[in-house]
Order: C-alpha cells, then structure tokens, then sequence
C-alpha cells in the first residue's frame, strides 16, 4: 500500500483478464536496448508496461499510448500497434492540446513489488 502522499501506479485490466501495472522507469537497456517503453507480455504473472520517465510530454503520451495499445491487442504487429499509437497521440496532442500535468507522471512510483522488498 502506498504511503500517505505517495503516488500510486496506474493499474488496469485487459478485455482478457490481464492485470497491468504502468511504472515510469526507463526500461533495462540490456534487454531492450534504447527503448522508451515496454510492455510484458500479458501471460506473465505479474505484467508491466515500463515508460522512460524523462521523455517530452508528446514522446510520453505517444509511448503511453503504443505500450497500453500492446497490453490491450497483443497479437497485432508492431506496425499496427505503431500507425493506432501515433495516430491517437497526435490526435491527443495536437487537436485536444493534452499536456502532462508536472504533478502526474512526474516521480516514477514504486511498483507494488518493489514496495514489498523493502519491507515499507
């Protein structure tokens, strides 16, 4: 359970039952090499999608957007999840104006395992 004050990450429930959980962390880069978000694969016990915590608001919205996109429709290619990612985001961004709020987003919280690891 997060601290009083302390963000807690967005979880949500794909259409198939799987439990994600977003944490804003830079993904390892000896496993994904320069990515700026991934996304596990629903089958793993515990699923994650991890996003580069220092990308420009348009970056973060659109890699938000492509990871949950993965979560959500996990057999699509690369290149449709990417064509639905960045047709959203720039909808998004540039007809809505969406920017991210400096109080949202902004730390990257905890995940709920690493929470129990350090015993708080």
């Amino acid at each position: 359970m997060a601290k009083k004050g302390q963000k807690r990450n967005f979880t949500f429930k794909t259409p198939k039952g799987a439990k994600y959980e977003i944490l804003f962390r830079k993904p390892d880069k000896r496993h994904f090499d320069d990515a700026d978000g991934i996304c596990t694969s629903p089958k793993e016990e515990n699923p994650k999608i991890h996003i580069n915590p220092k990308l420009t608001d348009q970056s973060a919205l659109n890699t938000a957007v492509h990871e949950i996109a993965h979560a959500f429709f996990w057999n699509k290619t690369e290149q449709e999840v990417t064509k639905f990612a960045n047709t959203v985001s720039r909808f998004l961004y540039s007809y809505c104006g969406w920017r991210k709020n400096e109080n949202e987003c902004a730390k990257p919280a905890k995940s709920k395992r690493d929470t129990k690891r350090s015993g708080k």
